[in-house]
């Protein structure tokens, strides 16, 4: 009776066995990282929520791109307009013996040995080079586009890296890598040298920022297309292979007329620059090099078209911004707002609030 008693004494101190998982296991719990790389790891996963519900702003980035692009054509067409208006075409005699000319309110004498020829045709630089009208408005539609055509490279590669669903190859993510340094050799270039002129500033600045502008816009045409074809296998789109075709067939036109043009357009510039004629084949090349390169860039608005610029209280990095101290409240949509945080909660089986 005494041993029945003992195990029946036993048997009412034993923890059930739900309770005993509870008290040998200790409850899940957030671990801070201790380092950069720990941090790294506990983010693997992480999915972050671009909160378009509480975005100061949020458009597609079309309609920036279009404005400031719209903007720069129309700049661009009123520069040549007001270029061909107020051009002077001298005669061979006065060629030879010189004739006033005029840029702006400067005066100074011209006179050149080299004759244009009797079916030649006006070329875009040269009338940029010696009417003022048309290098200001040429100025503007080539600066101010600078900083969104940037940033759309930059758009484009993060475009391109992060929805391939396959891993995308060395060549493809070096030659991404390189597209916003290249826009940003060719932007600058370009901007420099619609800006420095050969008759009152550096002759020798403006050559060569043609010869950078020449060589950096190749090679960026050449890595954009090659990345935009790497990347059609991730959409099957008709209007995606419209764009691409586009691409490759204004590179493949650039690429081929832009070296001898620039190459004629450095031996023209050496002699004084008297008139805006040049030969009716190199004309039609630098034609040929505004056309594609302004076709080439364009199509990108086709690869961006369902980008959107939003503005939000949540920094790209994972990590909050403190804007509105509500939100972060006990309860509020931001109380686990470190991605790190966020990911072990989620994975723990934590409550975490649904952003």
């Amino acid at each position: 009776m005494g041993r029945i008693d003992d195990e029946e004494k036993k048997s009412e101190k034993r923890i059930p066995p739900d309770r005993l998982s509870t008290i040998t296991k200790p409850p899940p719990r957030v671990i801070p990282p201790r380092d950069a790389d720990e941090e790294r790891r506990m983010k693997e996963g992480h999915i972050e929520d671009n909160n378009e519900d509480i975005s100061y702003f949020n458009f597609p980035l079309l309609y920036w791109s279009g404005t400031f692009g719209m903007i720069s054509l129309i700049c661009m067409c009123i520069a040549i307009g007001g270029s061909l208006y107020t051009d002077y075409v001298p005669t061979p005699r006065q060629l030879k013996r010189g004739f006033i000319a005029r840029y702006g309110t400067s005066v100074y004498l011209c006179n050149s040995t080299v004759n244009f020829a009797a079916d030649g045709l006006p070329s875009l630089l040269n009338l940029f080079e010696l009417n003022v009208s048309g290098n200001v408005f040429f100025r503007v539609a080539v600066v101010l586009p600078m900083t969104v055509r940037i940033f759309q490279a930059y758009v484009v590669r993060n475009l391109v890296l992060l929805s391939s669903t396959d891993n995308v190859s060395m060549a493809i993510r070096l030659l991404a890598d390189l597209m916003p340094t290249l826009m940003i050799l060719e932007t600058a270039s370009l901007a420099l040298f619609s800006i420095i002129t050969t008759h009152f500033d550096y002759e020798d600045v403006n050559r060569y920022c043609k010869l950078v502008f020449c060589i950096s816009a190749c090679v960026n045409m050449l890595a954009t297309s090659i990345v935009t074809f790497g990347h059609l296998k991730e959409s099957a789109k008709q209007i995606d292979a419209i764009s691409l075709l586009i691409k490759l067939f204004s590179a493949a036109i650039f690429c081929y007329v832009a070296p001898q043009y620039f190459h004629r357009h450095q031996v023209a510039i050496r002699f004084p620059v008297c008139h805006s004629h040049l030969p009716r084949t190199v004309a039609y090349m630098e034609y040929a090099c505004v056309a594609s390169y302004l076709f080439f860039h364009l199509s990108q608005w086709l690869d961006i078209r369902h980008m959107n610029f939003l503005v939000y209280p949540r920094t790209c990095s994972g990590e909050c911004e403190p804007l509105d101290p509500k939100n972060f409240e006990k309860g509020a949509k931001y109380e686990y707002c470190r991605s790190w945080e966020y990911r072990q909660r989620q994975l723990l089986g934590l409550p975490v609030l649904t952003l």
